[in-house]
């Protein structure tokens, strides 16, 4: 698993029973969530504002998750 799928994932569980009790929370599709907590999309940053909120995160804090595992030249760490 991706570290910041785990991460992410952790910070969701920490919170909430499930992921679609986060999405239905936020007013998504349970599928939304889902391709980012499974790393098959990144999110912009109205998605980024949305994941922080019922999180108590900031939205740097939700994005530095994104950003701490990519490097400059798309490599993964």
């Amino acid at each position: 698993m991706k570290a910041k799928v785990k991460e992410l994932r952790g910070l969701i569980y920490g919170t909430f029973d499930s992921e679609a009790e986060m999405a239905k929370e936020i007013g998504w599709p349970r599928q939304r969530l889902s391709k980012i907590t499974n790393g098959v999309k990144e999110p912009d940053v109205n998605e980024l504002n949305a994941i922080a909120k019922p999180l108590g995160k900031s939205v740097g804090d939700i994005a530095q998750i994104f950003l701490r595992y990519k490097s400059p030249n798309e490599q993964h760490v």
